[in-house]
């Protein structure tokens, strides 16, 4: 749930942050990471669980066949009983090639990490997350020495250059926010977002047996991602015969 807050309120919420507001709101449960930080666990942890990982593979082909899926790499053919496809933006592609049809479309978005090296700007910056609806701009604090700041929707087509007039509006944001902040030293990046459409992803099983879809979530990728991920899950086991209780979250 969130609450109205006057103005005062914000500024007893969050000190840090400068600005004439005529009110906002606050969202008690809202929360923020570093996925970084969270895929590499998760890659860990499915290590120690038995998964065999692929870093840097360049999947060219999938192919439905009787009795599974062909997967083609650099030129290599591997045989799996279901794969599920979750490539971003190739997922488009690679669902033509199974034979469905996925709507996706590539929404370039950019973020700015703001380093904050010296103690002024670490005592300058927010620690609650921000959105800014009017300016279509997000912010959160990771830790003591970053502040992440990010909006823009750009549509480019698989086009992944960095922007300076994408980059700058990120920068005054802060600067006109935060103005203790030091900007001297900000990475930028752009990264292109998978969305359908309906701004709906795609979850399920595909029309060939042993393919499955979890892929177009657009900017909501990790949001969404634990609890798509569970559904397809469920859709992999109950077609292929793993008995393994279904967690009661994904009942529907």
């Amino acid at each position: 749930m969130r609450r109205e807050l006057a103005p005062e309120e914000i500024r007893e919420i969050e000190p840090a942050l400068r600005g004439s507001f005529v009110g906002g709101f606050l969202t008690e449960s809202d929360s923020s990471g570093d996925i970084h930080k969270f895929t590499m666990g998760l890659a860990r942890a499915c290590a120690r669980r038995g998964a065999t990982l692929c870093f840097g593979a360049q999947v060219e082909r999938l192919t439905a066949q009787p009795g599974g899926v062909r997967v083609t790499e650099r030129g290599r053919d591997a045989v799996f009983d279901a794969v599920v496809v979750s490539a971003g933006i190739k997922s488009r592609e690679f669902a033509r090639q199974l034979g469905d049809r996925v709507n996706i479309y590539p929404v370039k978005g950019y973020s700015v990490t703001v380093n904050l090296d010296d103690a002024e700007s670490q005592a300058a910056a927010p620690w609650i997350s921000l959105l800014d609806d009017r300016s279509k701009i997000v912010a959160s604090r990771f830790g003591a020495n970053r502040f992440r700041i990010a909006g823009t929707a750009e549509f480019n087509g698989d086009n992944r250059d960095i922007r300076a007039d994408r980059i700058r509006p990120l920068t005054e944001w802060c600067e006109r926010h935060f103005p203790g902040i030091s900007t001297e030293n900000v990475t930028p990046w752009a990264g292109l977002r998978p969305m359908m459409p309906s701004m709906l992803p795609r979850v399920g099983a595909g029309r060939a047996p042993g393919v499955f879809y979890n892929t177009g979530h657009g900017h909501l990728g990790w949001t969404l991602s634990a609890a798509t991920a569970r559904i397809v899950a469920a859709q992999v086991a109950e077609r292929h015969g793993d008995k393994r209780p279904v967690p009661a979250a994904i009942a529907a």
